[in-house]
């Protein structure tokens, strides 16, 4: 995706040129050479004539360009700015939470058709900007990962914040084989690795926390309480031990930390479970555990789980929907 955009274009009627990058936006006419530093201090709102962006408002100023030209605009913006109008673009298609603080629902695109994910803040309650800005800043620098759950578009209105994420449907089950769980917490650990680089602790791992696409890539979601800190404090591996026992079909109350009672996790399972629930410095790290042997398996086999993998949730996706 390109990162800078250049075109002609009607900057409140008069002829300009535009040019924008990620940091910054500049109109020139004839008589102006205006300058808008990229922020989500700075409100858009897209203008759509038969399906196609036809206008921008922005600064109470108004731009006109071709259709391509300004989707290439909306494409360098999207969470960066702050759009106007979500009540214009999405409608809501299923509640899914609220409470006082949050509303999570599922949203469909009335350019589309499209269903999307919406996470909505509301503005009464004085902490949900904080915690909105926050969670739109790690989504973004996240945003290049693949197995994280994409952020599409911020929105604002008098009364809540929203942001528009993909729309993922396909959980977490418990009937995968041991190399297909091996396959899905490798992809865990390597989700773990990239937030660790960025010294991002998402604080909430756990079955729930994960999602498929319909491409079959395991997705990390829920940042609402996520953080950046200074260093990494390894809560996010400890937590991992959740997700180990829920593939392998077993309660968090099979485990009695305290008496040192853990259950019986065939292949290296139970050594791995007690490496991530170490609670001294010798905890098994990322590098460590992607080479535990309770993960080795010959790259063929992984191979066919892989490909069983994609017979399985296809089959789980068409009797979804």
């Amino acid at each position: 995706m390109n990162s800078n955009v250049n075109f002609e274009c009607f900057f409140n009627n008069k002829s300009a040129q535009l040019s924008c990058d990620q940091y910054c936006l500049e109109v020139k006419t004839k008589t102006e050479n205006l300058r808008f530093l990229i922020s989500l201090k700075l409100h858009f709102q897209w203008i759509y004539f038969e399906s196609q962006i036809h206008e921008v408002r922005f600064q109470n100023c108004s731009l006109v360009g071709s259709a391509e030209n300004l989707e290439k605009l909306k494409s360098i913006l999207d969470c960066k700015v702050m759009y106007l109008g979500a009540a214009e673009m999405y409608e809501q298609y299923l509640l899914i939470k609220e409470d006082e603080q949050r509303k999570a629902m599922i949203v469909k695109s009335i350019l589309n058709g499209q269903k999307y994910f919406c996470k909505v803040y509301k503005k009464e309650v004085k902490e949900n900007e904080k915690k909105f800005l926050n969670e739109v800043k790690i989504l973004r620098m996240l945003r290049e990962n693949k197995n994280v759950v994409k952020i599409l578009e911020v929105y604002e209105s008098q009364h809540n914040y929203y942001m528009i994420m993909e729309y993922l449907k396909h959980k977490l089950e418990q009937y995968y084989t041991h190399e297909e769980n091996q396959i899905i917490i490798k992809e865990i650990l390597n989700i773990l690795d990239d937030l660790n680089n960025k010294f991002i602790v998402h604080g909430q791992i756990s079955q729930r926390s994960f999602m498929f696409d319909k491409g079959n890539v395991v997705k990390l979601i829920k940042f609402s309480e996520a953080k950046i800190l200074d260093q990494v404090d390894g809560l996010d591996m400890f937590d991992l031990h959740k997700v180990v026992l829920y593939l392998n079909g077993l309660s968090p109350n099979t485990v009695d930390f305290a008496n040192g009672i853990y259950p019986e996790i065939a292949s290296h399972g139970t050594n791995f479970l007690k490496s991530l629930l170490n609670s001294t410095q010798y905890r098994i790290n990322i590098k460590q555990a992607l080479s535990h042997p309770f993960l080795q398996c010959v790259e063929k086999d992984h191979q066919i789980a892989r490909a069983e993998m994609n017979l399985k949730f296809k089959h789980s996706f068409n009797n979804f929907q």
